[in-house]
């Protein structure tokens, strides 16, 4: 049986987990995206629900022969390079309709699959689903109405801002941030505000029935912009583990980085989960098993 890693050579977390797998006697493959249609074939009857993947080495696997995927990194497809733009437009989502079936369709474990990155793209959803199990949440905006983001500014005097889907940093909301010409931008796209809860980073990574937890000690609002944050493990109060459990569940993810805000008395409040964490530096600076936790999702 083989186990795919979503994702390329060029990502870090890819390269560790797929070194570790093959060392400890897994057959393990690249899926990456960027591949197809140009040196990776695929074939797919979708009555029969079976077929093959081809890849560059030119080794082909049955798709019912894949006992699991771990979904690091979808890359999408690449421009297809004809003179034509609208077909090259064509070729471009015919291959990414493909590509898409076997990540909705491929018969295996999936860590994780379609549904949990659906829902963290559409981050609202989300934070919908977390809500409705009675979790403490910071009150949140998104919106693109400028009436709106300055009542919610005037109700939080304390707030941040990042952005609805991702790819920037969190950031303190700041009376120069309202003025004409911010609010004017709204018209190219909305904005998530959220009350900023005071407190400590905890980054709790849920791996099916396994939960480990560490605390990241940092002075900026996003510790992701710290060169140098101090993490340690954290003990997670039993309460918190079966909540984080229950999270993950509600966003279809058996493996996910859980973003925590805890409070100086005592209350944690959920910010964000990711279904594709990276926890290289986590791992490295407490000592916590999580290389072994993801592969065991992967192989048992």
């Amino acid at each position: 049986m083989t186990i795919l890693i979503l994702g390329g050579a060029d990502d870090d977390h890819v390269v560790h987990m797929h070194a570790y797998l093959s060392t400890h006697n897994n057959d393990v493959e690249f899926l990456d995206s960027r591949d197809f249609p140009s040196c990776m074939q695929i074939r797919y009857d979708p009555l029969a629900d079976r077929g093959h993947i081809r890849f560059p080495s030119g080794r082909s696997v049955a798709m019912e022969s894949i006992k699991s995927v771990y979904w690091r990194c979808y890359n999408g497809i690449p421009p297809i390079d004809l003179p034509d733009p609208e077909q090259a437009h064509i070729a471009q989502n015919d291959a990414r309709s493909l590509f898409e079936s076997l990540l909705i369709n491929l018969p295996c474990r999936w860590v994780n699959g379609w549904n949990g990155f659906q829902l963290h793209q559409t981050k609202g959803a989300a934070l919908a689903r977390v809500a409705k199990l009675n979790v403490a949440v910071p009150a949140t905006l998104l919106a693109n109405d400028a009436d709106a983001i300055r009542e919610f500014a005037q109700a939080h005097p304390c707030c941040i801002f990042k952005p609805v889907q991702g790819g920037a940093h969190t950031r303190r909301l700041t009376g120069e941030h309202l003025n004409a010409q911010n609010l004017a931008n709204l018209a190219y796209a909305p904005v998530t505000l959220q009350e900023e809860i005071s407190g400590t980073n905890i980054r709790v990574f849920v791996a099916g029935e396994k939960v480990l937890a560490c605390e990241v000690a940092s002075t900026e609002i996003d510790f992701r912009d710290d060169g140098a944050p101090q993490i340690s493990p954290h003990e997670l109060p039993p309460a918190l583990v079966d909540q984080s459990q229950q999270i993950a569940q509600a966003l279809d993810l058996i493996w996910a980085g859980i973003d925590y805000r805890l409070t100086p008395a005592g209350e944690y409040y959920f910010l964000e989960a990711n279904p594709s964490p990276m926890f290289l530096g986590f791992e490295e600076q407490t000592g916590l098993p999580l290389t072994k936790a993801l592969a065991r999702l992967l192989t048992d």
